[in-house]
């Protein structure tokens, strides 16, 4: 008898622990509201970026918010890719005589909150020269610290028409860099 008690008893608690589900899925409006929590973090992170970018200058900005594998795409060349080459790469172009700030236009982030982009508008400042406008793309990715790092960073130049003497001395560094990658070669 006290066996057949503790079969049932047994049984029982089985087959209720097998019938117990996880804690409900979240309701719409929460999920929503999860994910515009996510993609106004990614914005301000994106802002904090170009804030820093205006203070300390592009390269600090840049170090700082790059990931250990992050790429740079650039024009006229091929992608920058690791934290070490990018810190190599400014430390060899200061960046005392541009200013580069940018302004977020949208930021969009995956369901699990661990990657996500934002894209918008940069305005390159070129002291004594001119400035330039264009369109950015950055993709992000959280660290183990749960900080938003970039992982891949690009942008496109031509939103105005841009003053020649600008664009001469971008297409101008950008032609000593090529210089400078074929010597290596």
């Amino acid at each position: 008898m006290k066996y057949s008690v503790l079969l049932l008893v047994v049984a029982v608690v089985t087959f209720s622990s097998c019938n117990q589900q996880g804690p409900p899925p979240p309701s719409h409006e929460a999920m929503k509201a999860r994910m515009d929590s996510l993609r106004n973090d990614l914005l301000q992170t994106d802002l904090s970026f170009s804030q820093l970018s205006e203070q300390k200058g592009r390269n600090a900005a840049f170090i700082a918010f790059a990931a250990e594998h992050a790429t740079m795409l650039r024009p006229y060349s091929m992608p920058l890719t690791g934290k070490d080459s990018l810190i190599s790469r400014f430390s060899a172009h200061p960046d005392t005589a541009y200013t580069l700030t940018w302004v977020p236009v949208k930021a969009d982030v995956a369901r699990s909150g661990e990657l996500g982009f934002t894209y918008g508008t940069y305005q390159l400042i070129i002291k004594n020269i001119g400035k330039e406008e264009g369109t950015y793309c950055t993709v992000w990715k959280k660290d183990k610290n749960h900080s938003w790092k970039f992982i891949l960073d690009t942008g496109n130049e031509g939103l105005n028409a841009g003053d020649e003497s600008a664009d001469k001395e971008i297409k101008a560094e950008v032609k000593q860099e090529q210089q400078k990658e074929a010597k290596k070669k």
